[in-house]
């Protein structure tokens, strides 16, 4: 671990967290996407209401999972 930290100039639990906080960054980015796009077919009427339901379910436990395996 001396020989990366000395490579790297940081340590290797800095740059855990900092993957971890890019993960969990892009996944709430990407459920966001996904809950906005949902949002969007709905006000058009192209995506009925049990559909919604059913993203945002998905898109919440996609959430817990990714805190879950970076955290």
């Amino acid at each position: 671990m001396d020989a990366f930290q000395a490579g790297a100039g940081i340590e290797g639990s800095e740059l855990s967290w900092f993957i971890a906080g890019v993960g969990c960054s892009a996944i709430l980015l990407v459920a966001g996407w996904i809950l906005l796009s949902a949002y969007r077919g709905y006000v058009k009427g192209r995506v009925e209401g049990d559909i919604i339901a059913t993203v945002s379910w998905r898109a919440l436990l996609l959430i817990l999972l990714f805190l879950w395996l970076f955290l």
